[in-house]
C-alpha cells in the first residue's frame, strides 16, 4: 500500500512537471525578433512617462509603439495605420511593439493621405512622395498654414486630379529642419 502511494505521488509530481514545461509553449506568433505586419488604429495613452502611442490591432490586442518613430506616431491620434516592425518586453503590463515603418490607412472618413516632405515652390507648394511629387492646390487659409511646415513630414488629405492634390485636411508628422517662430517662442524641429 505505501508503495502504490509513493508511485501515485512521483506520477503526480511527473505530471505537474510536465504541464508547468508546456505552459510556455505556443504564446508567441512569431519568434521574438522576427518582423511582424500589425494593423489597427492609434491611440494615445498615458503612461508613466508621458504621453504614450498604442496600436490596438483589429482583434482588439493592444501594443505600446515604441523606437524611432515614436514621436510622429504620438500625432496620429485616431488614424488607422499599418505597421511593420517586431514584438518587444512588456511596457505598463503591455506589449510593446518596435515600429520600423508605418504607413496610414486611414486619417478618418474613410480617407487615406498621401505623405511626404513639404516644399515651397514658387508661389506653391509640393509634396515629395517616394514614388513622385505633387502639386498641392487649397484655399488661402488652407495654404497659409502649410506655410508653417514646410520642410516636414506631413500627411495631407484631398481630391488627387493628375499629379494635382486639391488638399482639404493635413498633418504634420516630423520636422528636420528648425522653424523661427515668433520673438519669446522656442524654436522647434
Amino acid at each position: 500500500m505505501r508503495t502504490a502511494l509513493v508511485a501515485f505521488a512521483l506520477l503526480l509530481l511527473a505530471s505537474a512537471a510536465a504541464q508547468a514545461r508546456d505552459k510556455g509553449k505556443g504564446k508567441q506568433d512569431k519568434p521574438r525578433g522576427a518582423e511582424v505586419v500589425k494593423e489597427g488604429k492609434i491611440l494615445v495613452v498615458r503612461g508613466l512617462s508621458g504621453a504614450e502611442p498604442q496600436l490596438t490591432d483589429e482583434g482588439g490586442k493592444r501594443h505600446l509603439c515604441v523606437g524611432p518613430l515614436h514621436a510622429e506616431l504620438l500625432r496620429l491620434n485616431g488614424h488607422k495605420v499599418r505597421a511593420w516592425g517586431r514584438a518587444g518586453d512588456k511596457k505598463l503590463m503591455t506589449p510593446t511593439f518596435r515600429v520600423q515603418r508605418y504607413e496610414i490607412t486611414d486619417s478618418g472618413g474613410g480617407h487615406r493621405p498621401a505623405v511626404g516632405m513639404l516644399r515651397r515652390q514658387d508661389k506653391g507648394f509640393l509634396l515629395e512622395q517616394k514614388d513622385g511629387t505633387l502639386a498641392i492646390d487649397a484655399s488661402p487659409a488652407f495654404l497659409r498654414q502649410l506655410a508653417k511646415r514646410v520642410g516636414c513630414k506631413v500627411w495631407i488629405v484631398g481630391e488627387l486630379d493628375g499629379t494635382t492634390l486639391k488638399a482639404y485636411k493635413f498633418g504634420w508628422l516630423s520636422c528636420t529642419t528648425p522653424r523661427v517662430l515668433k520673438p519669446g517662442k522656442e524654436t522647434s524641429k
